[in-house]
């Protein structure tokens, strides 16, 4: 599990760097990578989150939190596949 969280958070460092050179290659950020990042992160949190050491209402945050980014994610998608066409 240790592991697995670790890949994570290089993948998280990768798609930072990524972003980062995006920005300086055309001084435009580019909103679905972050929130491809902020899903990553969060993911991260969610598998090596012990539930045992926090209270209902923190885990219904997070499954929120979840929810929130997904649907940015999904709209800022939706939207960039429709201006293709």
């Amino acid at each position: 599990l240790e592991i697995f969280g670790f890949f994570l958070l290089v993948l998280i460092g990768i798609e930072l760097l990524e972003t980062i050179k995006a920005y300086l290659n055309e001084k435009i950020v580019h909103v679905e990578i972050v929130l491809e990042v902020g899903l990553i992160a969060i993911a991260r949190k969610v598998i090596i989150l012990d539930i045992e050491k926090y209270d209902g209402i923190t885990i219904i945050g997070v499954a929120g939190l979840i929810l929130a980014v997904s649907a940015a994610f999904y709209t800022i998608r939706r939207k960039k596949s429709s201006r293709r066409t």
